[in-house]
């Protein structure tokens, strides 16, 4: 059978070193946040440029279009 190490440590020492772990495990999580919020910003950045266009498009698509429909109709109560 194969032992398992244990080690003893002074409370004190044990105390600095969880401390330092919560340090160090704040900076990941801040980091991954930071991360994630640029991620974020990509993103909405796309979706705003692909509405853009598709509303764009509509907008020179459809409102010609609209425009001489509404002509044709004045034309015929004419």
């Amino acid at each position: 059978m194969s032992e398992i190490p244990t080690v003893v440590t002074p409370t004190k020492d044990f105390k600095r070193l969880m401390e330092k772990l919560e340090e160090l495990e704040e900076k990941v999580e801040n980091t991954n946040a930071e991360i994630f919020q640029r991620a974020g910003k990509k993103v909405g950045r796309d979706v705003g440029i692909a509405y853009g266009l598709i509303i764009g498009t509509l907008v020179a698509i459809v409102l010609p279009n609209l425009l001489n429909v509404m002509q044709l109709v004045v034309k015929m109560a004419q």
